[in-house]
């Protein structure tokens, strides 16, 4: 409904050979273009207005500080009773628990039904 108010179609990629008429819209190498007529030739050209460009890269700045290393994993607190495991972390912290209870529950569909 837009590109009919705007009178343009959003056409993809520019593809040579491809027929384009006034209003359709266009990606070329990093750059949108609109045809100014009915078949506008090859783009970019002078039957094409450029839209929107690309910019350059811009310059690099200071290297940053290294982060601190992150946390890994250096063992587990198994709970047998409740089927849950806590991943112990290289701070001495713990991660979240991983609740396996529901991979050793019978379903009906286990049990060939």
């Amino acid at each position: 409904m837009l590109d009919t108010a705007l009178g343009t179609r959003v056409r993809g990629t520019y593809q040579a050979g491809t027929n384009y008429t006034r209003g359709d819209m266009l990606a070329l190498d990093g750059a949108s273009f609109i045809a100014r007529k009915d078949n506008p030739g090859k783009c970019p050209g002078d039957g094409w207005q450029l839209m929107a460009k690309q910019g350059q890269r811009g310059i690099a700045g200071p290297e940053g500080k290294r982060g601190p290393p992150g946390n890994i994993i250096t063992g587990w607190i198994l709970d047998r009773t409740n089927f849950r495991v806590t991943p112990r972390l290289s701070d001495g912290s713990l991660g979240p628990p991983l609740e396996l209870g529901a991979l050793f529950e019978s379903t009906h569909e286990d049990a060939g039904g």
